[in-house]
């Protein structure tokens, strides 16, 4: 399971004494090892272990000492395990948002999705990118920390994005924690994204090498419902990715779904050379020339 990103947080050990009062906390954490922890944790441990101490004091106390480390999102603290220092969880502040607001949605899309699912072969040291739905609010300390992508999916659309079980099974990824756990762009949703915002992904030069078994790995009905209401260009750039994956022929079929008969003249992409696909009507400067490159190598 792809888990680890080289964008890893570091936590820094300052003193790691057991304050006797701590003790019996510090031990059931010790036990529990949870990954993040909310101030309602803080007080159901205290009163579970008799301690009438005072929460917010309890949690400045633990911080100072190292035991705690606060995280981008308020009201959320990681524990740091004995023998440990370092924080090696990449999706530690999205586990935190979904502790302090359980009812969130959202899930790992661009290069995050395209690595836990293989199209990748290193994992992308920028700002993990995150769907969420269309007038979603991402906790505020987030919001500068990730690369939020919305495609006017709403929270009905969800449960819908993710990979399929036979997917994962054929690829041979454990259904509970493909993603770390988390919720993640299947490869319809994921080729919606490089269509309908190209510029939102920014690792084509490490997945046109992949576009394949990327597009092997789509079920054309699906991709057909995520395109839903999406443009023109982008119904057009999605059936030219299919063809870039050698699913010409679904390629021209998805073609026939699209909402508007005419299709524009589409440009993919940005930068000096062009390549010029009249079925599709695009102007491809983004994944022809990256192939060409490929192939010259």
């Amino acid at each position: 399971m792809r888990t680890k990103q080289p964008h890893a947080k570091r936590s820094v050990r300052l003193d790691r004494r057991i304050p006797g009062w701590a003790a019996e906390l510090l031990a059931r954490l010790a036990r529990d090892r949870p990954a993040v922890i909310t101030r309602d944790d803080i007080e159901a441990d205290l009163k579970a272990t008799g301690s009438s101490r005072e929460v917010d004091a309890t949690i400045h106390e633990l911080q100072r000492l190292g035991w705690f480390k606060a995280l981008h999102v308020k009201g959320v603290w990681t524990y740091i395990p004995p023998g440990e220092e370092e924080i090696i969880d990449p999706y530690i502040d999205l586990r935190g948002w979904k502790a302090r607001e359980p009812e969130a949605i959202f899930a790992l899309a661009g290069e995050a999705a395209a690595w836990h699912l293989g199209y990748l072969n290193r994992a992308f040291s920028g700002p993990i990118a995150v769907w969420t739905p269309t007038n979603s609010r991402p906790p505020h300390g987030l919001r500068t920390h990730l690369s939020i992508i919305t495609l006017g999916w709403g929270t009905d659309e969800a449960t819908k994005l993710g990979p399929t079980t036979a997917l994962l099974h054929r690829r041979r990824l454990d259904m509970r924690v493909w993603a770390g756990g988390l919720p993640g762009l299947g490869p319809e949703a994921l080729v919606v994204q490089l269509s309908a915002r190209p510029k939102s992904f920014r690792a084509w030069g490490d997945l046109v090498p992949h576009l394949e078994q990327l597009t092997t790995d789509c079920e054309v009905e699906r991709l057909i419902y995520l395109l839903g209401n999406q443009s023109s260009s982008a119904w057009q750039r999605a059936a030219y990715l299919l063809h870039c994956g050698n699913r010409h022929a679904d390629g021209v079929a998805l073609l026939t779904h699209r909402p508007m008969e005419k299709m524009p003249k589409v440009q993919f992409g940005e930068g000096p050379t062009s390549v010029w696909v009249p079925e599709f009507q695009v102007a491809d400067k983004l994944i022809a020339p990256l192939q060409n490159i490929g192939e010259g190598t």
